[in-house]
């Protein structure tokens, strides 16, 4: 029923800030991010009237929209290494130096790690990483909650 949906300026508010953080989080450039941002928001916004809330919330909704204009965005491009583009958008820390170098250590070190993980084990981390719950990363990705904790 159309009146379950919230109306989609209320929708483009609330996500709008997580889209982004996600795709920007996946890309090179703001750049990159803004038009990526800007095509998951037209794509929801020309699909919206097929939204079913009863069938997946709004964030997984959105989220899967951007996973998928992301791996367009890559395909159409030819690049597919999503290290070097995560370590490209470093955490920025205001501390000493020395913790600054810790950190960027420490950080590099898990981007190492998860780069080693299979692509759809980096995509739920990214996933999860951007706000979303369990539940509505193991919906997206077409796999349990349970599942989606366990590995």
């Amino acid at each position: 029923m159309a009146s379950d949906r919230p109306p989609f300026e209320d929708v483009y508010r609330d996500y709008l800030g997580r889209i982004y953080a996600y795709v920007r989080a996946q890309v090179g450039t703001s750049a990159d991010a803004e038009d990526i941002t800007a095509q998951v928001f037209m794509n929801a916004y020309q699909a919206y009237d097929r939204f079913e809330p009863r069938n997946v919330t709004p964030a997984a909704w959105l989220f899967r929209i951007a996973r998928n204009a992301t791996l367009d965005h890559f395909r159409a491009r030819g690049r597919r290494d999503r290290l070097q583009r995560t370590m490209e958008h470093q955490p920025e820390a205001e501390e000493d130096p020395s913790a600054m170098a810790e950190d960027r250590i420490q950080y590099q070190g898990l981007l190492a790690h998860v780069a080693r993980l299979p692509e759809r084990q980096r995509d739920a981390i990214s996933l999860r990483h951007s706000g979303l719950s369990f539940d509505e990363v193991g919906h997206l990705m077409s796999c349990s909650e349970g599942r989606g904790t366990s590995r």
